[in-house]
């Protein structure tokens, strides 16, 4: 049951895509070749669609215990942005091979602003998501919604403990591929309210719903960023950032407090 609503779902999205496309110009930002190009690109985001809501799915179902995740290979964490890099490629090919600054929305111009707007979207970025999560904790517990904190996922517990060397490879994919998808592609095509919900549920392995919470503010946040910049640079060093201060501080900080394994 879980796997026929999450493809209905992505299913009933891309049909109002190519629907809107169809009546409203929705893909304007692309120039397909031909229209045997422009169904190949619609058959390719559907079976993209598709494939994303399976796996995203089968993890939050069955998410990852301490045991497997010492047995996975650290390659396995990024076969999900192999996945958007492969769709990304694709669909790059599939609409004429634009240039690759228009295409991902680069802009390198005034690099000390656009540090500068990166580090601080990032830092401000990530105090907020922090803010946002206590204050939705606190009055879920007021309610009586939730007794306790969550427990948060095995892989917490597993990220903190990996070497330096390997957070900062996840951070680099992270910040790349993401905002290279979630903004460059999704946020120009479909807006920030959209490509945030999907940015949202594709991160519902976490489980924790304080966690999702905090995904959706910060995406919210760099959406912002790309929406006021049409630039996707800010939008990579925020999200690396914001990731960073995760991954390097407050996690190895959390999991010390909460004894996690």
């Amino acid at each position: 049951m879980p796997y026929a609503l999450s493809v209905t779902f992505v299913v009933l999205v891309w049909l109002a895509i190519v629907y809107l496309n169809e009546r409203h110009n929705l893909l304007s930002c692309d120039r397909f070749p031909s229209a045997v190009a422009k169904w190949f690109s619609y058959l390719w985001l559907g079976g993209f669609m598709v494939l994303l809501a399976m796996l995203v799915t089968g993890s939050a179902l069955t998410p990852a215990t301490p045991t497997q995740l010492e047995s996975m290979p650290f390659y396995g964490l990024f076969m999900l942005h192999a996945v958007l890099v492969v769709f990304l490629i694709g669909w790059w090919l599939a609409t004429g091979r634009p240039g690759m600054r228009e295409f991902l929305n680069i802009r390198h111009e005034r690099a000390p602003e656009v540090l500068a707007i990166g580090i601080s979207v990032g830092v401000g970025g990530w105090a907020l998501t922090i803010l946002t999560a206590l204050l939705v904790a606190l009055l879920l517990q007021s309610t009586g919604v939730i007794q306790a904190p969550a427990e948060p996922p095995a892989m917490i517990g597993w990220m903190a403990a990996l070497p330096i060397w390997k957070k900062g490879l996840i951070i680099l994919s992270a910040m790349t591929v993401e905002e290279a998808f979630f903004r460059s592609f999704l946020q120009k095509r479909i807006g920030l309210i959209a490509s945030t919900i999907l940015f949202s549920l594709a991160h519902f392995t976490y489980g924790n719903p304080l966690l999702l919470i905090g995904v959706t503010t910060v995406s919210i946040i760099i959406g912002i960023t790309f929406y006021r910049t049409k630039n996707v640079v800010p939008c990579v060093i925020a999200h690396g950032v914001f990731d960073a201060i995760q991954l390097f501080v407050i996690i190895p900080i959390a999991v010390r407090m909460m004894g996690i394994g």
